[in-house]
């Protein structure tokens, strides 16, 4: 009863196979694949949360008096979901990408382009984000550009399918 001994496994790397000369992992199935449900739970809540605290930020522009205050409290809670969520992503992403040799990385253009997106757009509105949930906090409040999370969730998508497709971009 219960699950055997965790073996040791190739990651399959954009077409390489089980048992394919130099690719090797230390990981055990169990663990690569606990790493990928951490990865893909970090990135859900990391974008749902950039998602609801530029919503908040819209309505916090909008609204006067004490709904301000409410807005304020509120956009410090989903921005902590959407800092647990990168972060959480983000270690279990590198764990998984460094955790096979040759790494990932060396899987075709796919995981530079990923990252690309990642850094140019996600990271960059999150800490756009942030900075802005404390400038509301403190009063300094301005209307956010429409478009933005339409940005997140395009940028979201393109990771998504990156991430995803098993031969788009790779060797």
């Amino acid at each position: 009863s219960g699950e055997g001994p965790a073996r040791s496994i190739v990651v399959d790397r954009g077409g390489a196979r089980a048992g394919a000369p130099g690719y090797k992992s230390a990981m055990s199935i169990t663990a690569h694949a606990w790493l990928h449900i951490g990865h893909i739970i970090g990135f859900v809540a990391w974008i749902a949360g950039m998602l609801a605290t530029l919503y908040l930020l819209r309505v916090h522009a909008m609204v006067e008096g004490p709904a301000r205050d409410v807005c304020a409290r509120q956009e410090g809670r989903t921005a902590m979901i959407m800092d647990l969520g990168a972060t959480l992503a983000l270690v279990c992403g590198f764990w998984i990408a460094f955790g096979t040799t040759p790494t990932a990385f060396k899987t075709g253009g796919w995981l530079h382009v990923k990252l690309t997106i990642v850094a140019l757009t996600l990271f960059a509105i999150h800490g756009f984000t942030r900075a802005q949930v404390k400038r509301f906090r403190i009063g300094n409040v301005k209307e956010l550009p429409r478009a933005l999370p339409y940005v997140v969730m395009v940028a979201a998508a393109a990771v998504i399918v990156l991430g995803a497709h098993p031969t788009l971009l790779r060797k």
